[in-house]
């Protein structure tokens, strides 16, 4: 693949959703273990994680050299995690609402794919002390030459 820089995108994109949401703390890739579970209290300011996923060619009513800027795909999760599970529901609508149709600087739209839900993030047997709503969103984007692959 020559072209494409997908850091770029996403660099991209977290920068819209922190100055889009100055009063709520990004976090990127975070894990969430047994530890930092129980680091959290019932207490906890929500906060939001981006949880980047990779690049994959798109198949699906995908143009033939990218023209519609859709040769390859990728998404992330928006993961909210609150105190209480209507909080994590409530604060994943509010960012799922905001960064639905944004475009990213190819064109493309972000768009939700595969539904959103809302669990209990658990230490070992105890309580629920975290919540977390996970929505996924999708962009797609071509490479600078989308001809690039093919040999003469």
């Amino acid at each position: 693949m020559s072209g494409i820089d997908l850091i770029e995108y996403q660099d991209e994109i977290a920068a819209h959703i922190t100055s889009a949401f100055p009063n709520y703390e990004i976090i990127e890739d975070e894990v969430f273990d047994d530890e930092s579970i129980a680091r959290l209290q019932q207490k906890t300011k929500p906060f939001i994680v981006i949880r980047w996923s990779g690049a994959t060619r798109n198949i699906n009513n995908a143009s033939m050299a990218g023209v519609r800027y859709d040769e390859y795909i990728s998404d992330f999760d928006i993961i909210a995690a609150a105190p209480a599970p209507k909080i994590a529901r409530q604060l994943l609508n509010y960012f799922m609402d905001a960064l639905i149709g944004h475009r990213i600087s190819n064109g493309y739209q972000l768009t939700p794919t595969a539904g959103q839900s809302v669990f209990p993030a658990t230490e070992n047997t105890s309580s629920p002390k975290l919540y977390l709503g996970v929505g996924t969103l999708e962009f797609r984007f071509s490479s600078s030459d989308p001809t690039s692959y093919i040999t003469p």
